[in-house]
């Protein structure tokens, strides 16, 4: 099975010219060399750091590693490149330093979690960022929610949900596993029982396979596809349903938890609930990065990710590539700063439970 490639939106931003004199008669492939030029006296023998919201292993750690191993020979000067792992507090210690501590001179970008931009939103007293003000670089991959159910529990579709108790496993609050079935329950009227516990979802799998779960949500599609499709192929489990601000192409036929909604205002929760996904693997360098290392960053990030080299160790991993330019990932990532305070209160309510 092979990862998706697909092409959101790019920028042209090798033409950035910043900081140069345009002398008379200078043609854009000259200012184009220049900039290289420029770039490359500051990132030859200089080490790219890209931090990482979870630890060696996990998703994002994977992809950054992908990223990391090509990124360097289209940057100016072929910088080193290391990973930085920062697991703590769901990629908010990530996103905290990535704002304040970080070097602001084009040798430090990250991957910053689309929830954590929800935190901001949500006036989390641990907040120390700005995501208004990161610089954004692009993104690796836009995702949708999964609702996965043992084939031996009975439950054949979403509507299922609706007709009996169904038990969803999760890790915690705040993960994914745990606050969407529960936004399923209490927005929706399904009848999801979510019990907290299971770290991961090999654990979950486990609990599936001993009948202890009915199912569970909050893991992501790609997710599915790169661990999980073998078991869906062989009839064990089932992909139900999918939750996402538009369907995942792959899957025209597979309902989205969006659809349920049957009012205006549940729909707009959805919606702000989803977002972040289609920023899932989002990157971005600290605020006052200067204007030309981000721009050769950014290149730097799009040529990867069309990179043959690249797409071809994507693919043997089973990862969803989506090459989205920064300006994208920005515009969504601001998207959800739009949100009216009522729905994003109703959110808060129903996944952090210390809000209640």
């Amino acid at each position: 099975m092979q990862g998706k490639f697909t092409i959101n939106k790019t920028e042209n931003i090798l033409a950035i010219g910043v900081g140069l004199l345009m002398v008379g008669g200078a043609s854009l492939a000259t200012v184009k060399h220049a900039v290289a030029e420029i770039a490359a006296d500051f990132y030859r023998n200089k080490t790219l750091s890209i931090g990482v919201p979870n630890s060696a292993g996990g998703g994002y750690d994977v992809y950054a590693r992908v990223l990391a191993h090509h990124i360097s020979k289209h940057i100016p000067g072929g910088p080193n490149v290391v990973i930085q792992n920062l697991p703590a507090a769901g990629g908010m210690a990530l996103a905290n330093q990535l704002y304040n501590t970080s070097p602001k001179d084009g040798t430090y970008i990250g991957m910053v979690r689309g929830t954590v931009v929800h935190e901001q939103i949500f006036k989390t007293p641990q907040v120390q960022f700005d995501a208004r003000k990161f610089a954004w670089i692009g993104n690796m991959n836009a995702d949708y929610d999964g609702c996965i159910v043992s084939v031996a529990s009975g439950i054949t579709g979403l509507e299922d949900f609706y007709k009996r108790q169904v038990v969803m496993g999760a890790s915690g609050a705040g993960a994914q596993s745990y606050t969407f079935p529960l936004v399923y329950r209490d927005l929706l009227g399904m009848k999801l029982k979510v019990i907290a516990g299971y770290p991961g979802t090999p654990e979950r799998m486990i609990a599936l396979e001993r009948g202890e779960l009915d199912g569970f949500c909050g893991i992501t599609i790609s997710t599915f596809r790169s661990q999980l499709a073998q078991l869906s192929e062989r009839g064990t489990i089932k992909l139900v349903a999918q939750g996402g601000v538009t369907k995942d192409p792959r899957y025209p036929d597979l309902p989205n938890v969006l659809d349920e909604a049957k009012t205006p205002d549940v729909k707009q929760a959805l919606e702000f609930l989803f977002t972040p996904l289609a920023i899932n693997r989002a990157i971005a360098a600290p605020p006052e990065t200067p204007a030309d290392r981000v721009a050769v960053l950014r290149n730097a990030t799009m040529q990867t990710m069309k990179d043959p080299a690249f797409v071809e160790e994507a693919e043997k991993l089973r990862l969803d590539i989506t090459v989205m330019g920064a300006e994208e990932t920005g515009s969504i990532s601001d998207k959800l700063f739009t949100t009216p305070p009522a729905v994003g209160a109703k959110i808060k309510n129903l996944v952090d439970p210390t809000a209640k």
